[in-house]
């Protein structure tokens, strides 16, 4: 009797025992850092558009550069590209979820930082009066955007953007991490988190088991004896 009562607490004590160690897993498995916020561009023609419909693409996201996701809406991301910084300024639309690859920690260029230098010349030589010359100005590149065999960059100078002919694209590219896949550490830590807390609950709910059977045991045993 006396090894049945020991066995008892012991079992008691080993299920009291599970309950912080549940209460601590699962706020771990709350705080766990899940949310990827970016996403970079792995192909070439993953295009930045005004609306969700491919007619109003403004240029293609630089390769190897991120969009900050705000939002999802079916096979689209509300997203912001660039940042109000220097002479560039953050543009907010829509890119197609195709060929960008989530990414919980982003390069150290999330945007493409290339100004470039534009020319303006004047349309009409052969004027009596003094015309200015060729000006040149700098412009802050967002991307290329391609019409047939056509390439044209989008800009923006003085809080206005339009098209330059020709394309930019010989710009340094972000290092690309294990073989070109998304860091997926943080799920794998909450699939560790939750294995662990059904662990815990396995093990307390055997110790409860345990403690029920020797209680109802000890006390037929006990009947039987004072007969």
């Amino acid at each position: 009797m006396k090894a049945k009562l020991f066995l008892c607490c012991l079992l008691t004590a080993i299920s009291l025992n599970c309950i912080p160690t549940l209460t601590a897993l699962a706020a771990t498995d709350q705080t766990a850092p899940v949310r990827r916020n970016y996403a970079r561009a792995d192909v070439r023609n993953v295009y930045f558009c005004e609306n969700k419909d491919l007619n109003t693409a403004l240029f293609a996201i630089p390769y190897t550069y991120c969009v900050q996701i705000l939002s999802s809406d079916e096979d689209w991301y509300y997203v912001r590209y660039a940042e109000d910084a220097g002479i560039y300024r953050a543009l907010y639309g829509y890119c197609k979820k195709d060929g960008l690859t989530l990414v919980d920690v982003p390069p150290a260029n999330v945007y493409l930082n290339m100004p470039v230098t534009v020319t303006f010349k004047p349309d009409d030589n052969t004027s009596s009066l003094p015309v200015l010359g060729e000006l040149n100005v700098t412009a802050a590149f967002y991307g290329t955007y391609y019409s047939g065999a056509s390439a044209y960059s989008y800009v923006s100078y003085d809080n206005a953007f339009g098209y330059i002919s020709g394309a930019n694209d010989d710009y340094p590219l972000n290092e690309v991490p294990d073989g070109n896949k998304p860091d997926s550490s943080p799920v794998k830590e909450k699939s560790g988190v939750n294995a662990k807390i059904v662990t815990a609950l396995v093990l307390s709910a055997l110790a409860v088991a345990a403690i029920v059977i020797l209680y109802f045991t000890g006390r037929r045993k006990f009947v039987r004896m004072d007969k």
